[in-house]
């Protein structure tokens, strides 16, 4: 057995140690690309894991689509892979706390069978974000108008409307829904049709279900919302012939300084009223009142319900109209009488004196932002660049804040004496 082992040993024996020699050199050569370094990026698809409670404010979900991903290990190792062997994400249901801007680390992942050989490194590294909580609360219904007459050629019907449910349950984000305080329910022409058939009125009520224009306390909308509805019953009946007669808003109260009142309107700018006595006589009345809107406070327009007041002997058949306000802020003027005159670019050890120290300066603008400013909000120069000494008349240059405008400057030109010292 021996020998024959020795005879195969001897048989092409050369050629057998050339190619030992070249399996361990190619052995080596395999190791040490294997045991090499190196360093990839890739562009890899962000995923989000969203919180199951809280919803993002501010972030970066719709941004970030991919991060680049630098993998580092074995140059054999970090060759084989491909984009879509690394995954990538950001985890939101780690954050605690709702309300505050908090940085989520990016999170990254390879094939496991690289496990503890490669290392990751995403870019960016965190991803800014801030979650506010989702609540759900009862909000109150309005319906406007709540009440009126709809003409059918001749014949007059008045409808009243009311939520068949006094509240609706509205969810979204706590910083929005924090601002709701009512939800109106805004009739419309073609809701406000008297259901008749064959000329007589088909049904007394009628119900709709319509959305809602989620307000805060000022009747302002408040954007950013689901849609929501509420449930509407109207109802119908059929009314004598009345008396047209115009609709007279009113106000209470003093709006801020600064601001005016440009104009009050009703809609509708008339009603009808109908006598509320045995014979049917009607009192000579023109106009109805509306119930004062208070004014105190109001710095912007708005539109808000009130309701009518019937003159003596009447009744209505509308109970309430819509009231617009239009207010606008006013414009100011302040005078600033005695502003210093600063001396601008003035060369080193020459003196220069001004015919006058100070100037009277007239600024106008909006109220609120003329009214507040001092004097130290007004600052007056010469420029004497350039000019030699001797006399020289100058203008007035003024520096005060934007959107400010400036009236006028008293004296707007000065004279300028520039002695040189060096003449001396």
């Amino acid at each position: 057995m021996i020998r024959r082992l020795l005879a195969l040993l001897r048989q092409d024996f050369w050629l057998k140690l050339l190619s030992l020699i070249v399996a361990i050199l190619l052995w080596f050569m395999v190791v040490q690309d294997y045991n090499k370094v190196t360093s990839v990026t890739f562009d890899v698809p962000l995923e989000v894991i969203s919180h199951p409670e809280y919803e993002i404010y501010e972030g970066r979900r719709d941004l970030e689509t991919e991060v680049e991903v630098r993998v580092t290990g074995p140059n054999l190792l970090v060759s084989s892979l491909k984009p879509e062997d690394i995954r990538a994400w950001v985890d939101y249901s780690t954050i605690q706390q709702p309300g505050r801007a908090q940085e989520v680390r990016v999170q990254v992942a390879g094939p496991p069978r690289y496990e503890g050989q490669l290392e990751y490194r995403a870019n960016p590294a965190t991803v800014t974000v801030t979650l506010v909580e989702n609540r759900t609360m009862t909000v109150p219904v309005v319906v406007t108008p709540e009440s009126g007459i709809v003409t059918v050629g001749e014949r007059e019907f008045r409808y009243t409307a009311t939520p068949v449910n006094g509240t609706i349950f509205v969810s979204g984000r706590a910083d929005y829904l924090g601002l709701v305080r009512s939800a109106v329910v805004a009739l419309q022409g073609s809701d406000l049709e008297p259901p008749l058939k064959n000329g007589k009125l088909a049904q007394t009520k009628t119900r709709l279900q319509k959305a809602v224009r989620l307000v805060d306390a000022v009747m302002q909308p408040v954007e950013k919302l689901a849609e929501h509805y509420a449930e509407v019953e109207i109802t119908w009946e059929e009314l004598p012939p009345g008396k047209r007669v115009t609709v007279l808003p009113q106000t209470i109260g003093e709006l801020p300084p600064g601001f005016e009142l440009v104009g009050v309107t009703a809609n509708p700018a008339e009603v009808t009223i109908r006598s509320a006595t045995l014979d049917g006589s009607l009192p000579p009345v023109s106009v109805v009142l509306a119930e004062p809107v208070d004014l105190t406070g109001q710095t912007q327009s708005f539109t808000t319900v009130a309701r009518l007041i019937a003159p003596a002997g009447t009744s209505l058949a509308q109970t309430s109209v819509e009231v617009s306000v239009t207010i606008r802020e006013v414009s100011a003027e302040k005078v600033f009488g005695a502003v210093p005159i600063n001396v601008q670019n003035a060369p080193a050890g020459w003196e220069v004196t001004l015919s006058q120290p100070t100037v009277q300066v007239r600024l106008t603008g909006r109220y609120t932002l003329v009214h507040p400013l001092d004097a130290s909000a007004v600052i007056a120069y010469v420029d004497v660049s350039g000019l030699g000494p001797g006399t020289h008349r100058l203008p007035v240059r003024v520096v005060y804040p934007p959107e400010i405008v400036e009236a006028a400057i008293d004296p707007a030109v000065v004279e300028v004496t520039i002695i040189s010292n060096e003449n001396e």
